[in-house]
C-alpha cells in the first residue's frame, strides 16, 4: 500500500507539473505590451548552451513571433505600431554584452534569415533584446534615446518595450531595439567596398567606437596623445569578416590624428574636422546623465560620412547613443544633487572647453537639451507617459527576477513609482546645478593645498566640482610629536572626509592634542 501510495503521489505530481508547464507555455498571451515569442530548435539543452557561452560564440537557430495585444496601435502616443508576425526564421540567436552577460536575465542578439521591419523601425536582419537587468527602472536606455532623438542626434537607435517568452518560459521585460551598424535604416552613410582606394570615395563612411579591447587588431587606432578608437565598419580584419585595404586604413588613421592636432591648436581648425553640434549634444547627454561608460568603452560611437550636406568632405560626427543603464542616479540609495562638468573623461572635450567660441556652442546646445529635459520630467510628460506603458510589466519582471537579484545584493530599493520619481528628482537637481554653474564651463581644475604641523606643504590641481577624498592625495598621515592626527580640516575647522571642490581650497592637518601618536602598525 505504501509503495502504491508513493507511486500515486508521484503520478499526481507529474500531472500537476505537466499541467503547469502547459499553462506556462500557452498561457502568457499579449496583454499590455507586445510579446516576443522565441522558439529555440533543440529545446532546453540548446538554451543552456546558449546561456553558458561566455564569449557569445554559441549560436542557436529557431523562430521568432511578434504577438501584439488586441487593439494595439503603437507604443507611446501611437508610435511603433505593429501587427502580429509569426514564423520569422532566426539565422541565429546568441548572447551579447559584457558586464550585463552572465546575469540570470541575459541580453540577446538576433539575426533573421530575411530582413523584417519590426514596429516601423526599418527593415533589418539584426535586432537586439536588451535585458536592462541593472536598471532599476528599466527605462534609462529608452529615456536617453528619446532625448537624443529630440535634440536631433543623427541615427539615434529606436526601440520598444516587450515581454519575452523563450520555449514557453517567461523571461521578463525586454527592450527590443535596433543594432548600431551601417545600414539604410540605421547609420545611413555611404559604405566602402574592398576595391575602393582613391579619394574622394575613401573619405567615408566609417563607423567607429571608443576604446576597443584588442590592441593587436588591425582595426585599432591610437593617437599620439593616447586616444583609442576601433573601426566597426569597415573592418580591416579578414579573420572577422573584414578585408585588407591599406588606403582606407591609412586615410581614417590620418584624419583622426589631424582632428586631434586641430583640437590642441589655437587656430580654430578643429571645426574643419568635427561636427560641433553633434559633439556638443553627445557630450551634454553623456555628461548630464553621468554615464559611467562614457568615452572609454566600445559602447560609445562616432562616424564619418563621405560628404557633408553642402558637398564638403565629411567630418567626424558623434553618436549613435548606446548603453545608458548605468546613468541618471541608478543605484543611488538617496536622490542626491550631482555636480560637475567633468564626470566623463574625454581629453578632446577638456581641451575644447578652454576655448570661448566652443563654450558658446555648448551653451546654445544646453538650452535645447534643457527644454527637452523639461518635457521629459514635467507632470504628464514623456517620463510619466512611458512609465504608464512599462509599469505593469515592471512588476511582472520584478516578480520573475526578485529572488535572483536578492542573492546578488541587487534587490531594487524602491517600487516602480518611487524609482520613477527618483529619476525625475535626480534630473531636476542636475539641471539646477548646471544652470547655476554655466559660467564655469571652462573651469577644469582647482588647486587643493595641504599644510599644517608635520606637513611639507603640497598642492595638487584636482578636477573642478568633483567629490574629493583627501586621503587619495595624501596617503600617509602626518606626524606631530605628542599629538594624534585626526584628519584634514577645512577652513571652518570641520573634518573633510569627502568634499566637493568648488574653489581653490586649503586643507590643514588636524590633531587631537594630549593624545599619544598612534603607532603605524595600529
Amino acid at each position: 500500500m505504501k509503495k502504491t501510495g508513493i507511486i500515486l503521489v508521484l503520478l499526481l505530481f507529474l500531472l500537476l507539473f505537466s499541467a503547469a508547464a502547459r499553462a506556462e507555455e500557452s498561457g502568457f498571451q499579449p496583454t499590455d505590451l507586445p510579446v516576443v515569442r522565441l522558439t529555440i530548435d533543440g529545446g532546453q539543452e540548446e538554451i543552456d548552451l546558449l546561456n553558458s557561452s561566455s564569449d557569445h560564440s554559441y549560436r542557436c537557430t529557431g523562430t521568432m513571433d511578434i504577438l501584439v495585444p488586441e487593439g494595439y496601435s503603437g507604443q507611446f502616443e501611437g508610435r511603433y505600431p505593429q501587427e502580429n508576425l509569426t514564423g520569422l526564421k532566426m539565422r541565429y540567436i546568441r548572447g551579447r554584452g559584457q558586464g550585463s552577460w552572465g546575469m540570470d536575465k541575459n541580453p540577446y542578439k538576433i539575426k533573421l534569415e530575411e530582413k523584417a521591419d519590426l514596429f516601423g523601425m526599418g527593415k533589418s536582419r539584426t535586432w537586439v533584446l536588451l535585458a536592462n537587468y541593472f536598471d532599476e527602472s528599466l527605462m534609462r536606455n529608452w529615456m536617453v534615446q528619446w532625448l537624443g532623438e529630440q535634440v536631433g542626434l543623427e541615427y539615434t537607435p529606436q526601440g520598444v518595450f516587450t515581454e519575452v517568452v523563450m520555449n514557453g518560459s517567461y523571461l521578463g521585460n525586454y527592450y527590443l531595439c535596433e543594432q548600431v551598424q551601417l545600414d539604410r535604416y540605421r547609420v545611413a552613410i555611404d559604405e566602402l567596398r574592398a576595391e575602393d582606394t582613391e579619394l574622394p570615395v575613401i573619405q567615408g563612411g566609417y563607423l567607429l567606437a571608443f576604446c576597443p579591447d584588442d590592441e593587436e587588431s588591425p582595426d585599432y587606432i591610437e593617437t599620439t596623445r593616447g586616444m583609442r578608437f576601433g573601426l566597426m565598419n569597415p573592418s580591416f580584419d579578414p579573420d572577422d569578416d573584414g578585408y585588407e585595404n591599406d588606403f582606407q586604413k591609412q586615410y581614417i588613421r590620418d584624419y583622426i590624428q589631424q582632428a586631434e592636432d586641430a583640437v590642441y591648436s589655437d587656430d580654430g581648425s578643429y571645426a574643419d574636422y568635427l561636427d560641433l553640434q553633434s559633439l556638443a549634444d553627445y557630450w551634454w547627454i553623456m555628461e548630464f546623465v553621468v554615464n559611467e561608460d562614457a568615452f572609454y568603452t566600445d559602447s560609445q560611437h562616432l562616424f564619418k560620412p563621405r560628404f557633408e550636406a553642402d558637398g564638403s568632405e565629411g567630418k567626424l560626427h558623434f553618436g549613435p547613443l548606446w548603453d545608458f543603464d548605468a546613468s541618471s542616479g541608478n543605484g543611488q540609495l538617496e536622490t542626491t544633487r550631482e555636480t560637475g562638468f567633468g564626470n566623463t573623461s574625454f581629453p578632446w572635450m577638456e581641451e575644447l572647453r578652454k576655448k570661448a567660441e566652443f563654450r558658446d556652442v555648448l551653451k546654445d546646445r544646453w538650452l535645447v537639451l534643457d527644454a527637452k529635459l523639461e518635457e521629459l520630467v514635467r507632470a504628464g510628460g514623456a517620463l510619466d507617459r512611458m512609465a504608464a506603458v512599462v509599469r505593469d510589466s515592471w512588476y511582472r519582471d520584478e516578480e520573475k527576477w526578485h529572488a535572483f537579484k536578492e542573492e546578488r545584493d541587487m534587490l531594487p530599493k524602491r517600487s516602480f513609482e518611487e524609482e520613477t520619481e527618483h529619476i525625475r528628482q535626480w534630473i531636476n537637481l542636475r539641471r539646477e546645478w548646471i544652470r547655476e554653474h554655466m559660467d564655469d564651463l571652462g573651469t577644469l581644475t582647482f588647486t587643493v593645498t595641504f599644510r599644517g604641523e608635520g606637513v611639507k606643504e603640497t598642492s595638487f590641481d584636482v578636477p573642478a566640482f568633483q567629490r574629493l577624498n583627501p586621503y587619495f592625495y595624501m596617503e600617509e598621515a602626518p606626524v606631530a610629536e605628542g599629538k594624534e592626527f585626526i584628519g584634514w580640516e577645512t577652513e571652518d575647522g570641520s573634518l573633510a572626509e569627502y568634499l566637493i571642490i568648488e574653489q581653490d581650497t586649503v586643507l590643514t592637518a588636524g590633531y587631537e592634542t594630549g593624545a599619544a601618536q598612534a603607532s603605524p602598525d595600529n
